[in-house]
């Protein structure tokens, strides 16, 4: 542009919820309001405030669906007389219909780009611009999957209630762009230091019958004006152009100055370039473009970055953003963002069936995020020739508008895309893509389905938890190991395999959240759990929910990230998320809220452990051992540093958190950047460490703050159960020697009591609401840690991996409104927050019942944790003590047979 015009600022305003105003002619007719723009009519508060609340997702205070017009009067100055000029708005929502001086120009609705209207000609002096903005009205985006009804109905985070909602408005940039003609697009391919650059220029005359702009003879020439990032010499060349018609296509091979640093995620250089088009020494029009010295392609089964293959240690961004409802469009909040996902380890991030804002590229160029970016959609294909179209003209859009941005290394269709045409659509799409612009790489849907063409796949089954698994998920089904990868999954595809929104582990909502939403949104679902708490009596317990709850989503998280980095030839993983996504029943996946601030149970360096350039592994079949037993773990690097480790020194040590009882060093020698690595076993024998006991091994690149951490629990290699009086039902005869003294276990089997929740090792996976109640349904354990029957139990505040042996096929008990002291609590699903245990205690008379979920009879042998915490409680009951609340009996009885089958 030579002239830009803003028209930020107050704007006439009508809301027009029966659509009246285009044929009563509004847009030449006073409007009776007023409303800021840039901005939402959600934030003007234009509507009456709502009542209630879902625990669907978060609440709208001001929600408007339907038409609405914007009017406002601008000046074009003497300078900018006779230019032609352009209407430029940047992240419009809905469709938009543009009337400049009563005469209509046109409707757009992209949801990825800015929306553009060519005005033509202007005069000097004021003129009237009007808009009708209609956010009812989009393409088919977000028909998600038809056959499974209403709930996937409009769900593409482009315009959905559950993320960043439907609302209505202009909330970047808007202004009139004046020029003599157009530079329409400049694309720069720069793999190397020998650059193309593919311009495309516009000439316009109102002329239909006789045009002289390019029949007349011009002297046209484009200054190409570099400027370089890193502070190299500026480099200006001058080409001359032959104008012969209204479109003229050219490309020049520019040799970039060898000493100009290249992009990268570790040392991203971003450079700069002007072009601007000379008619007669004349300025027509000039336009700027960033972009990066780098390539991003597959080679084989990977993706390599500047010919170095990288991991992708990615998050989604599903447009959360609950202050706005809507995406930043400045650089800051951009920054908060991307400086969120760079502490806790990450260097990519997957855009979920929609496109961010300028701002978002230009800041991931400046950091070095690689950026993941889909079309807005999340539909059916083949079916809707509009729909299919609208998506060839975003992906157009897109690149057209972002294609220069070095972080933008992957495009793709959507999420999850379905319909009978799906495959030809895709491959069709892929194809076109791949042969027009290979600055990045190309896949269909995210997530399926698998395509000959793509350069890459992303599939959901390299995870530990898929979709309908339940209980019989590998880290519930079975006792933690890490000798899992995802090799058969990357053995199945031939090109680069990416693992689909991995994790989806849910926490329980932090309370203390509710007073940040002061905005457009707010926490009505996390009220409902507030207030359902505070009437059972349990709000008390509602931040150690959370902390505990949070301590055991981080080791899910662990693992999951593990499990990718361990598979050798892995393009990496697309967790589900590291943030929040409050919509879809309440799906509290995230270590950052929703707005993406830490949360308080893992700090980014804990989460850098196990997420880094560079990740200390270990493959061990086990974590828990009897004494007497060798501990035994290969050690591997995953090293995706920035370059090769020559000399390294693997430390490695076992520690009870008071001394170190076992340590060494390995040195593999030379460490290349961009592979697994194999670097030696530990073996560490047991026979003199006390049990039971839990101890932790460290395994650190010396010198660098690259280190990872594990538990191992010790237990004692004696088989012998202590004595202790327990019993599988509960009557009065039972009760009675209690009363009379006696200190008696209750241990029903899970077939003796009625369902309640459904019991895993893990979290809840996405949610149980949004899942139809898919298990397990708890989100781990709080332990009393400070009650003397733990004492000599090896037992943190939360779950951690040895107890899977607890809770595997077990079921909890509900003490609600009983009065039992809890020892070891169950936190349970917060749509139902029933007052959960697996062991508990009360005074009965002079004799205490301790009540366990847990079996502490079965197969003790084979169970040594479950033997070791038979024996604690064994030798609690030995003791004498009674300090537990007294319930009288008979109101115990009526709790038994309340819960009973």
């Amino acid at each position: 542009m030579l002239f830009s015009t803003s028209l930020d600022g107050e704007w006439f305003f009508a809301l027009d919820p029966e659509g009246r105003g285009e044929a009563e002619a509004w847009f030449r007719a006073e409007l009776s309001d007023t409303i800021h723009l840039p901005g939402s009519v959600d934030e003007a508060k234009k509507t009456p405030p709502t009542e209630g609340g879902t625990m669907s997702y978060l609440s709208r205070r001001h929600p408007y669906v339907g038409k609405a017009w914007y009017a406002r009067e601008f000046d074009v100055a003497a300078q900018a007389d006779g230019l032609f000029h352009h209407l430029a708005l940047e992240r419009p929502h809905g469709e938009v219909n543009v009337w400049i001086d009563g005469l209509k120009l046109g409707r757009d609705e992209s949801l990825s780009t800015e929306n553009r209207f060519l005005i033509g000609p202007l005069a000097t002096g004021t003129h009237r611009l009007v808009m009708m903005i209609d956010n009812s009205r989009f393409e088919a985006v977000g028909d998600a999957i038809a056959r499974n009804g209403p709930k996937m109905a409009d769900v593409a985070h482009s315009k959905t209630e559950h993320t960043q909602t439907n609302w209505n408005g202009v909330v970047g940039y808007l202004r009139i762009e004046a020029a003599r003609a157009s530079v329409a697009r400049v694309d720069v391919f720069a793999p190397h230091h020998k650059a193309l650059v593919r311009i495309e220029l516009d000439a316009f005359d109102p002329d239909n019958r006789w045009p002289t702009f390019w029949t007349e003879p011009h002297q046209d020439e484009l200054k190409l004006s570099f400027a370089f990032g890193d502070g190299t010499a500026p480099l200006e060349l001058t080409y001359p152009v032959t104008i012969d018609s209204g479109y003229t296509s050219v490309e020049f091979e520019v040799e970039l100055p060898a000493e100009v640093g290249r992009w990268d995620e570790i040392n991203p250089v971003v450079h700069r370039l002007i072009v601007e088009w000379l008619r007669d020494g004349v300025p027509q029009d000039r336009r700027a473009v960033s972009f990066g010295i780098r390539s991003f392609k597959r080679e084989g089964k990977r993706l390599t970055l500047n010919d170095r293959p990288v991991f992708l240690r990615g998050t989604l961004d599903c447009c959360i953003f609950p202050l706005t409802g809507y995406p930043p469009t400045d650089h800051a909040g951009w920054r908060k963002v991307f400086e969120t996902a760079k502490a806790y380890g990450l260097n990519h991030i997957r855009y979920h069936s929609y496109c961010p804002p300028r701002a978002a590229f230009e800041v991931a160029d400046e950091m070095g995020m690689l950026l993941h970016v889909e079309t807005p959609v999340w539909p059916v294909l083949g079916s809707d020739p509009h729909l299919d179209r609208y998506i060839h003209a975003e992906a157009e859009r897109i690149v057209r508008d972002y294609g220069n941005h070095p972080s933008f290394v992957m495009l793709c269709v959507g999420n999850e895309v379905n319909g009978s045409g799906v495959h030809a659509f895709l491959e069709r799409f892929v194809d076109h893509w791949k042969s027009r612009d290979d600055r990045r790489v190309y896949t269909g849907g995210s997530g399926w389905p698998t395509l000959k063409r793509a350069d890459y796949i992303s599939k959901p089954e390299p995870r530990n938890q898929r979709w309908g698994e339940g209980l019989a998920g590998r880290l519930n089904a079975r006792p933690l190991e890490t000798l899992t990868d995802w090799s058969d999954w990357r053995d199945s595809v031939p090109m680069p395999l990416v693992s689909h929104e991995t994790g989806q582990w849910c926490v329980y909502p932090n309370l203390e959240e509710i007073e940040k939403y002061t905005g457009v949104l707010e926490a009505r679902n996390f009220v409902m759990v507030r207030d359902d708490l505070e009437k059972k009596g349990l709000l008390p317990l509602a931040r150690d929910y959370m902390l505990a709850s949070g301590a055991l989503q981080t080791q899910l998280y662990k693992e999951e990230m593990e499990a990718a980095l361990r598979t050798r030839d892995f393009a990496g993983t697309q967790l589900l998320g590291l943030q929040d996504f409050p919509g879809q029943g309440t799906a509290l996946v995230g270590v950052v809220d929703s707005f993406w601030d830490e949360k308080p149970y893992v700090s980014p360096q804990a989460f850098r452990e196990f997420c880094a350039p560079i990740v200390p592994l270990v493959r061990a079949g086990k974590f828990m051992c009897e004494t007497g037993e060798v501990f035994s773990a290969d050690v591997q690097i995953a090293q995706f540093g920035p370059g090769d480790l020559d000399t390294p020194r693997i430390a490695w040590s076992l520690s009870d958190g008071q001394e170190t009882v076992a340590s060494g060093v390995l040195e593999p020698g030379k460490l290349a950047t961009g592979h697994l690595h194999d670097v030696g076993r530990v073996e560490i024998a047991t026979d003199d460490l006390a049990a039971p006991r839990s101890y932790e091994l460290v395994v650190s690149l010396e010198g660098t703050d690259y280190r990872n951490r594990w538990g191992v629990w010790v237990m004692p290699a004696d088989k012998a159960a202590k004595p202790v009086a327990i019993v599988e039902a509960l009557d009065a005869d039972v009760l009675a020697r209690v009363a009379a003294g006696e200190a008696v276990v209750f241990s029903p089997p899970p077939e003796a009591m009625k369902p309640n929740a459904a019991l895993g090792h893990t979290c809840a996976f996405w949610n149980t609401l949004w899942t139809d109640g898919q298990e397990p349904h708890t989100l781990g354990l709080l332990n009393e840690t400070d009650h003397p029957v733990l004492a000599g139990f090896p037992i943190a505040r939360h779950s951690d991996w040895h107890l899977w042996e607890l809770t595997f096929a077990r079921r909890a008990l509900d003490i609600a409104g009983v009065g039992f002291a809890p020892v070891i609590r169950v936190v349970d699903d917060w749509n139902e927050n029933r007052d959960l245990v697996m062991l508990a205690e009360a005074r009965i008379g002079s004799g205490r019942l301790i009540v366990s979920g847990v079996d502490l009879e079965g197969d003790l042998e084979k169970r040594p944790v479950a033997r070791a915490l038979r024996n604690a409680v064994a030798d609690y009951a030995a003791a004498g003590k009674n300090d537990a609340p007294a319930i009288e009996a008979e109101a115990v009885a009526a709790w038994w047979e309340r819960i009973r089958a």
